[in-house]
C-alpha cells in the first residue's frame, strides 16, 4: 500500500493482491483514525464478496473473478466494542459488464485500487443499539 496525506484526506493506492479490508484496518489503526469516510474509490477486486442485508442476516455472493470496481464509499466508526470498523458499499462490474453491488464483506485487490478516505476533526461516529438494530450516530 502506498498512502500520502493532504490536509484531512489519504490518498490510498492498494498494490496488487493485498486483502482490502486487512489495508484499510491497517491505515485505520497506522494513522489512529477515529472517523473518516471513503469519499472515493477505483480498481478491481477478485474473490469479492458482497452482502445484501436481510432479515437480520446478509445474503453473501461471492465474485471470483476479477472485477471493475466502478465505486466505492463508506464509513469508518467505533463498534459497540469499542474498536474502528468499516461500513463499506461497492459498485462492481463484471467482465460481461453486467454490475452487481452491495455491502463489502471481503475481497482482495486486482491490479490496483485507487481510495481517497477524508477525516473529520473533532467528529466521533459510533454504532449503537437502537431499536433493536445497530445505528450510526455522530457524537
Amino acid at each position: 500500500m502506498i498512502e500520502k496525506k493532504y490536509d484531512s484526506i489519504y490518498c490510498i493506492r492498494m498494490l496488487h493482491g493485498e486483502d482490502f479490508l486487512a489495508q484499510l484496518n491497517e491505515i485505520a489503526e497506522k494513522q489512529d483514525l477515529k472517523n473518516a469516510i471513503i469519499i472515493n474509490g477505483v480498481g478491481m477486486l477478485k474473490g469479492a464478496k458482497i452482502g445484501y442485508y436481510r432479515d437480520g442476516t446478509y445474503q453473501i455472493k461471492t465474485i471470483s473473478d476479477p472485477a471493475e470496481l466502478v465505486s466505492t464509499n463508506g464509513n469508518m466508526y467505533i463498534n459497540p466494542e469499542g474498536m474502528p470498523e468499516w461500513h463499506i458499499h461497492v459498485a462492481l462490474a463484471e467482465k460481461s459488464h453486467n454490475m452487481v453491488g452491495g455491502h463489502l464483506l471481503g475481497g482482495m485487490v486486482w491490479n490496483t485500487a485507487e481510495i481517497f478516505i477524508q477525516t473529520i476533526r473533532n467528529a466521533k461516529f459510533i454504532k449503537e443499539m437502537e431499536d433493536d438494530n445497530l445505528r450510526l450516530n455522530y457524537k
